[in-house]
């Protein structure tokens, strides 16, 4: 699970850090480079889709989600391999060719995450879920450090090709270990090996019908439905905060495109570390819902904080570049106990298609957030960069207030229940 999200991690660092900064020093204004982020991100909003295909069709005796892992790996390996034919930096048929390439590899790194997803809900106990968790979004961490700082320096010291290349290397084997992996033991490695589905989960009734409706049942619960609202609006302030303060350190500040990406992919990544470790950790000692409140509020201090001191921002002794490990920090902290809790309250049949929604609606918020940085200025006003960070700063408390008086503990109770009348049910 660690080393799938590391893969999942790698493209996001390379195109939010990497990538959005080298474009930045070509000249590309804000707006440009928010819509070339915003595409990258926004396959990821397809789990929506994904989801339902990977909980309906299944080849069980090669294990339920090992398939479409490895048909995601190839297909992201494949996309990267075109993206190494893009241009010079400078130009705007680069920027297009490049926006595309990307959506279409995001396509696949969102199967790959939803199938991986599916994996750890059918696998990890309740009890262990917040730290493993931690774990797997500091892999994923760390890929965004390797695909962000490592790749940056890379690009500086020979060229975007040999980036994307080194992308589609590191994806390639990890490739060669899914498929000598079994998810099962018993299970066949190959179509043509010998083995069978293992476990109860061959005897499971499957197909879109029965996952659609089971979807809905989840739903259909006050707590699970409201956290699809959440889930949709924590990740507002991040899409908005990247592209905007990649603008503010390297054309306002001054800052080179590797300085910046050195700085995010290093500070920054390790203040996420931290805060994924301990979020998990946290979490399972005290509580999702309360620990998610904490890193929500925790969000919106920084961002606030740092809008509100705008008139320090260009004095000598200021620590602007504080600001990256506390925000990414703070915001690890949030979305560990988040995903959490929503594994915690996906409890039908179709447990990893309803926290593939959750997981689906942090994206489309990403998105949405990214793109308000080209909205906010043609809403009939012209906002500064302090404008910006307010803004940024009071996104978060949306889905806090959200978060009051939800009961989880409840929906693990129907879970439990739903569990031993279907265990009861079995011939």
């Amino acid at each position: 699970l660690c080393l799938l999200y590391f893969c999942q991690g790698f493209p996001w660092g390379f195109a939010t850090i990497a990538l959005l900064a080298t474009l930045s020093q070509a000249g590309h204004g804000k707006a440009e480079t928010a819509t070339v982020v915003a595409l990258a991100i926004l396959p990821w909003t397809f789990k929506f889709i994904w989801g339902p295909i990977i909980d309906s069709v299944r080849m069980p005796s090669l294990g339920i989600r090992r398939p479409w892992i490895a048909i995601a790996q190839f297909c992201m390996a494949l996309t990267l391999l075109s993206a190494a034919l893009s241009g010079s930096m400078d130009s705007d048929a680069t920027l297009v060719f490049l926006a595309w390439v990307f959506f279409v590899h995001n396509c696949f790194a969102s199967l790959q995450d939803v199938a991986t997803d599916a994996l750890a809900v059918d696998l990890l106990e309740d009890n262990e879920r917040g730290r493993v968790n931690g774990f797997m979004w500091g892999s994923k961490l760390f890929g965004i450090g390797i695909g962000g700082a490592g790749m940056a320096t890379v690009i500086a010291y020979t060229n975007l090709q040999t980036a994307v290349l080194v992308q589609a290397a590191i994806i390639m084997a990890v490739l060669a270990l899914v498929i000598a992996w079994q998810e099962r033991p018993g299970e066949r490695r190959f179509p043509w090996s010998p083995g069978s589905a293992q476990g109860t989960v061959a005897r499971a009734s499957f197909g879109m019908l029965i996952t659609l409706t089971e979807l809905r049942r989840a739903l259909s619960n006050r707590t699970t439905a409201t956290l699809v609202i959440v889930a949709g609006t924590y990740a507002l302030a991040e899409g908005l905060y990247d592209p905007l303060t990649v603008e503010f350190f390297v054309q306002d500040l001054g800052w080179t495109a590797d300085r910046f990406a050195r700085a995010s992919g290093t500070w920054g990544t390790l203040a996420e570390l931290f805060g994924a470790i301990g979020g998990g950790y946290a979490c399972d000692r005290f509580g999702r819902r309360r620990m998610a409140a904490v890193g929500l509020s925790s969000m919106a201090v920084v961002l606030l904080t740092f809008g509100w001191t705008a008139e320090a921002w260009h004095g000598p002794a200021y620590p602007h570049v504080l600001l990256l490990p506390a925000f990414k920090g703070t915001m690890a902290f949030a979305t560990v106990s988040l995903f959490s809790l929503y594994m915690k309250v996906s409890w039908t049949r179709a447990a990893a298609t309803q926290f593939t929604v959750y997981m689906a609606m942090g994206n489309v918020g990403y998105a949405i957030g990214a793109k308000l940085n080209a909205w906010l200025p043609q809403a009939g006003f012209t906002p500064t960069l302090t404008d910006f960070y307010l803004v940024a700063g009071f996104l978060p408390l949306i889905p806090l207030v959200l978060l009051i008086g939800l009961d989880p503990d409840g929906v693990v109770a129907r879970k439990v229940a739903d569990q031993r009348r279907a265990t009861l049910a079995l011939p």
